[in-house]
């Protein structure tokens, strides 16, 4: 009985959490306006999911003062070296990427976004970034906790929100047609364990798409210390028109797959999502996984579902809010153009 009343309070507790931390930052963003006028700071909220970390910022204070510094003709003008300034490790406030929060153009999204890579080229999916959006929404009362959706580039994405450790993404149905992912040559559907020469090794990979393409190699019989060459050769074949994401993945048991990754537009990160859900579905494929497994990455571990009644793939999983302050763009850009 008392284990019960403890898990019944959770969610109860949770909630009480979220108010007390909204109240708090809304509580010190008024105090940091109020001793601080300085025209041209940028707010800006950096946040992590599974070490994946990333820049948050809301559109509508970054168009105004892009536009008013007189920086670029209208922010996404200037997106790419907007994004490089903001997420250098060294001259910026450093992230994986950048999210910019905006007002949904859907009627039936709650809210949207654009998200650009550390390198300054836009991707058109990441759950891990999703998930931050997510925590980050629901802290400043822009969206209802629960369920709500979000306006992306590949369609309206649902999230469900129980607290910080429980948030999870719809990502949709995978994509396994070789010209939608894209993967060069005939047209064929899936591309499964494929054989691909590269580094003078031949690997076996799966290549899917979920908003943005995957290639996944399972129990690759080389050191993880030439990981990083071989994503990096893999990244820039013709094979992959637009890039690709690479997973190397070692099985555990049907239920648990280790996974490392290099995403395109910023190397290797300690987590990434759609890496995890491209993972799921390459392994059901393989017929080496089930379809609800645990996805153990460098920087914790997701839970992903792969549905059979719909054909979705969802994800649960963490995020964090790491800090918050303001950031003078015009000194971010020369400081950086610099290097």
């Amino acid at each position: 009985m008392e284990e019960s009343s403890r898990t019944a309070a959770e969610p109860e507790q949770s909630a009480r959490d979220e108010a007390s931390y909204s109240d708090r930052l809304i509580r010190t963003a008024g105090l940091a306006a109020n001793s601080n006028g300085e025209a041209g700071l940028l707010s800006f909220t950096k946040m992590q999911a599974l070490g994946n970390d990333f820049v948050v910022v809301e559109e509508d204070e970054l168009d105004s003062i892009v536009t008013s510094s007189k920086l670029f003709d209208g922010w996404q003008s200037g997106e790419q070296p907007l994004a490089r300034a903001l997420c250098s490790r060294n001259f910026g406030v450093g992230a994986d990427g950048l999210i910019v929060v905006r007002k949904s153009d859907r009627a039936d999204c709650h809210l949207g976004w654009r998200y650009i890579n550390s390198d300054g080229s836009p991707a058109r999916m990441c759950g891990n970034g999703l998930r931050c959006l997510a925590l980050w929404a629901v802290r400043r009362n822009w969206v209802n906790p629960a369920e709500f959706k979000v306006s992306t580039e590949i369609g309206p994405v649902t999230v469900q929100f129980v607290d910080q450790d429980r948030i999870t993404v719809d990502l949709g149905e995978p994509v396994l047609d070789s010209k939608r992912i894209p993967v060069s040559g005939p047209d064929r559907s899936p591309v499964l364990q494929e054989a691909l020469d590269v580094c003078g090794l031949t690997l076996l990979v799966t290549s899917v798409s979920m908003g943005n393409p995957h290639c996944v190699i399972f129990d690759p019989a080389v050191p993880e210390k030439e990981f990083a060459a071989l994503a990096e050769a893999i990244q820039k074949m013709p094979t992959f028109p637009d890039g690709v994401n690479v997973e190397f993945a070692r099985v555990k048991s049907r239920r648990h797959v280790q996974v490392n990754v290099w995403e395109r537009g910023c190397g290797r990160t300690l987590a990434c999502a759609t890496g995890a859900a491209a993972t799921l579905v390459a392994g059901v494929l393989e017929g080496r996984l089930d379809r609800i497994v645990r996805i153990e990455l460098p920087g914790g571990s997701l839970s992903v579902d792969w549905s059979e009644q719909d054909n979705h793939v969802r994800l649960t999983g963490p995020a964090r809010e790491s800090f918050y302050g303001k950031v003078d763009l015009a000194v971010l850009l020369t400081e950086g153009a610099q290097t």
